[in-house]
């Protein structure tokens, strides 16, 4: 359980209190099934082949979220940052091994609760099965944005909507991970930056 000297971040509280207005008595039961999970600086939250058990909240820090191809090539799905859901969810539905890495690029602090608690709590209260619902078509969206993102955008053109949508995000992930999101060789986005970089 959650001890009353942890921060939650904002974001947790508002989504359910708010955007999904949970009562005070179902926000402490939803909250009481929590615990907290530290992750060190490159350690690994979920590999490829595991089962995923529990839904983890991201309360502190980034992490990248990448696949394995063929070659052995990493590529990155997307980053993920305070207030985001961490995990493979279809291994978490489905019972099945995930095909995704996920992996901290800071010191994280995780809100964890385990499958079997998230299930009981959301047959007995239907408005965490809509947050599902809804979570689980933004996440489709974004998958499907992503995708169109690839496939007709040039790689200057994806550089300047990824600085526009998150501005600090050079600050907090390193330029190696960045290059591989945007699918081009790091010395290519360090060439851009400066190109782009002087003509402003």
């Amino acid at each position: 359980m959650i001890g009353s000297e942890t921060t939650i971040y904002p974001g947790f509280t508002k989504l359910f209190t708010e955007s999904f207005a949970f009562t005070n008595d179902e926000y402490n039961d939803l909250l009481s099934c929590f615990h907290i999970k530290q992750i060190r600086k490159k350690e690994f939250y979920f590999r490829a082949g595991e089962t995923c058990r529990v839904r983890a909240y991201l309360n502190r820090g980034c992490m990248r979220n990448f696949v394995v191809d063929v070659q052995g090539h990493e590529r990155i799905l997307f980053f993920s940052f305070e207030d985001w859901w961490v995990g493979d969810f279809e291994s978490f539905y489905t019972g099945n091994p995930g095909t995704n890495y996920v992996q901290a690029l800071e010191d994280c602090e995780l809100l964890i609760i385990s499958k079997e608690d998230f299930l009981k709590i959301e047959s007995r209260n239907s408005k965490l099965k809509q947050w599902y619902t809804f979570k689980m078509a933004r996440s489709a969206s974004a998958s499907l944005k992503r995708i169109e993102e690839l496939r007709t955008l040039s790689a200057e053109e994806r550089y300047l909507q990824l600085l526009k949508k998150q501005p600090d995000i050079f600050q907090r992930i390193p330029l190696q991970y960045i290059a591989a999101y945007l699918n081009i060789e790091p010395q290519s986005l360090s060439r851009m930056r400066k190109r782009l970089a002087t003509k402003t």
